[in-house]
């Protein structure tokens, strides 16, 4: 039979001491208890306010019951024989919890017994009844080790971390706006996230336990440090490479939380080289030329013509038409300039040369899909503080038309186009031309609105601006505070961050190069390798190519964050018989752990030993 993956039951975020707004009667207790839930979605598209109610009283009884043992450790988890339920504590008073089905199997159904006794009549048609109820509700086997506790807890808390980064914390929000507008942020922001939420894709542990660092991070750490010194007070660097990341160590210094690195690497679009962007769009013309030439062909063979496209006219007559190519000045021009078919003067030419920015930056569209559209989509002008998102000294009518800007709306951070500083050498009357040798010259400034939290108190979040400058797929990212952007000189940041992108390229292919003449002994090649993850802080480095997603580590990380005596934890699979290690360490006083997996069938636990001491001697 099939296997019916896991699915998301219900998701609901509650504060247990929020009273009703306006004076209810006494014996309404539900009026109490429904004032308390902030937002609530089940997989069913219409919940009753009873069943709602009691899903969230049974996860508010759980806690508290689970309090009476561990006065300062509440319950985090609870297992049924179909389900899962995931209770997460991100601020003081506010609770996220989730109700998620584990894998299943419909049962095959035995084979009818025929009945040789002779029993009443009456018995038979109750016996048939039975049977019948029983057919019409199917039973299933459901699998336990389907999902795992950490790797739940671990995708609440980043969906958590998301929020919070593009709107704030629970708290910031309920004491500056109210509880009406959190419930809307909320409603907007999770329901599209949670339905998003994809159960049926294998976990990670490597998304799990943070950010991956570059491969080359212990060669490229100096150069963005370096950089990072250059930089005035109150600038902190990242370097991007997707999926990769290297923070520098004032960015490190921070604490800022991981969401931040996840959400600018989302921003980044993937890097087409010129000959495939080519193809792709010769592909592209000669399918839709093709479907033209299909749909004129069946009207043809049909010996009809309609009459319901566009402006009256024939279908085939309308696909095969671009509007674009229309001199209407200003009209169905979509946000582009028309074009022009009078002749233009000198004077006319020298004025209408395009900026640095116009001439050297490309506009890439960067579909996020819809979970990214509703984070950036919040109107909220009636609730929300007003705020001019446009960076100071940029014109927004220009950029409007030139599309190349995406508009902010309220509180939400969304990424927009600021024009690149002039060179100093640069003229008014004369386009920059780009040198064809070093395209790492050539970068794209974008800049969005985040709210990151403070230091001292991580429920106090603020509205922060981060800049990036991207060349290709190489991009720094440098987080600002939105009040103190004039202030900084943009020119010589950038002159910088395309020095730093120029280094890191030459590292990149020199080390590619070195790799690809060393050729690696027979023995390596044949021999099992084995794949190592560190994780230290909020960031991960992994041998190349390994994905952790054996049971065996994910069971090892678990009984290292809930026992904190344990800290090794060794086990060997049967099919194949594989060594999984999970290990705590705090060497050079800052603590990590350690998941490493030995595909070899003859090596000792003695070996195993040995190879993790090696590896904290070659690791960073």
């Amino acid at each position: 039979m099939s296997r019916i993956h896991p699915a998301l039951l219900y998701l609901t975020i509650y504060n247990p001491t929020l009273r009703p707004s306006e004076e209810v009667s006494k014996d309404d207790e539900d009026a109490e208890e429904q004032a308390q839930i902030l937002f609530y979605t089940s997989q069913e598209r219409a919940a009753s306010r009873d069943k709602m109610l009691r899903q969230v009283g049974l996860a508010k009884a759980l806690v508290n019951f689970s309090e009476i043992f561990h006065t300062t450790d509440s319950c985090h988890n609870v297992h049924s024989q179909s389900r899962r339920m995931v209770m997460l504590n991100p601020e003081p008073d506010f609770w996220i919890h989730a109700a998620v089905e584990l894998a299943k199997t419909p049962r095959t159904l035995p084979p009818k017994s025929k009945d040789k006794g002779k029993g009443k009549a009456n018995d038979k048609g109750k016996g048939k009844e039975k049977e019948q109820a029983s057919a019409l509700q199917p039973s299933y086997d459901y699998h336990d080790g389907s999902l795992h506790d950490y790797a739940l807890r671990a995708h609440l808390l980043r969906g958590y971390e998301q929020f919070k980064l593009s709107h704030g914390s629970f708290t910031s929000i309920l004491n500056s706006l109210g509880q009406e507008a959190l419930e809307l942020q909320l409603e907007r922001f999770f329901t599209m996230w949670a339905w998003s939420w994809n159960l049926s894709k294998s976990f990670e542990l490597n998304n799990d336990l943070g950010l991956s660092l570059h491969p080359l991070y212990p060669s490229i750490l100096p150069l963005l440090d370096t950089f990072s010194s250059q930089l005035p007070a109150g600038l902190d660097a990242l370097f991007l490479s997707p999926p990769h990341v290297v923070p520098s160590t004032r960015y490190r210094q921070s604490n800022h939380t991981p969401a931040l690195s996840r959400h600018l690497l989302s921003l980044i679009p993937p890097h087409v080289p010129r000959h495939e962007a080519d193809h792709r769009s010769e592909a592209s013309s000669l399918t839709e030329k093709g479907a033209t030439a299909n749909a004129a062909a069946k009207e043809a063979i049909s010996g009809v013509i309609p009459t319901s496209g566009f402006l009256g006219m024939p279908s085939s007559l309308a696909m095969s038409m671009d509007v674009r190519k229309w001199s209407w000045p200003g009209a169905l021009s979509f946000g582009k300039v028309a074009e022009r078919k009078t002749p233009v003067t000198e004077q006319e030419g020298i004025n209408s040369i395009p900026s640095v920015a116009e001439s050297t930056s490309t506009v890439t569209a960067v579909d996020r899909g819809a979970l990214e559209d509703a984070i950036s989509s919040t109107d909220l002008r009636g609730l929300l503080e007003k705020a001019d998102d446009r960076l100071p000294g940029t014109d927004p009518d220009a950029t409007h038309e030139a599309g190349s800007e995406m508009e902010h709306s309220g509180d939400t951070p969304r990424p927009s186009r600021v024009p690149s500083p002039l060179p100093a050498d640069a003229s008014s009357t004369a386009p920059h031309e780009p040198e064809k040798s070093d395209p790492c010259r050539q970068l794209d400034f974008a800049c969005t609105f985040v709210f990151l939290a403070e230091s001292g108190d991580p429920l106090q979040t603020h509205r922060r601006q981060v800049i990036h400058l991207r060349c290709q797929a190489l991009a720094v990212a440098l987080t600002a505070d939105a009040d103190h952007v004039e202030d900084y000189d943009m020119h010589v940041i950038s002159e910088a961050a395309s020095q730093l992108l120029r280094d890191v390229e030459n590292l990149i292919v020199a080390e590619a190069t070195r790799a690809s003449e060393t050729l690696p002994s027979a023995t390596k090649i044949l021999q099992p390798k084995d794949n190592y993850l560190i994780s230290f802080g909020d960031f991960t480095a992994a041998s190349p190519d390994f994905v952790a997603k054996s049971d065996h580590l994910y069971n090892g990380k678990q009984l290292l964050e809930q026992e904190l005596h344990v800290t090794e934890v060794f086990s060997r699979g049967q099919q194949p018989q594989h060594w999984h290690v999970s290990k705590r360490d705090s060497t050079g006083g800052e603590e990590r752990e350690v998941f490493l997996e030995v595909a070899r069938k003859e090596t000792s636990l003695s070996d195993v030993d040995n190879i993790i001491q090696r590896l904290h001697l070659d690791s960073f």
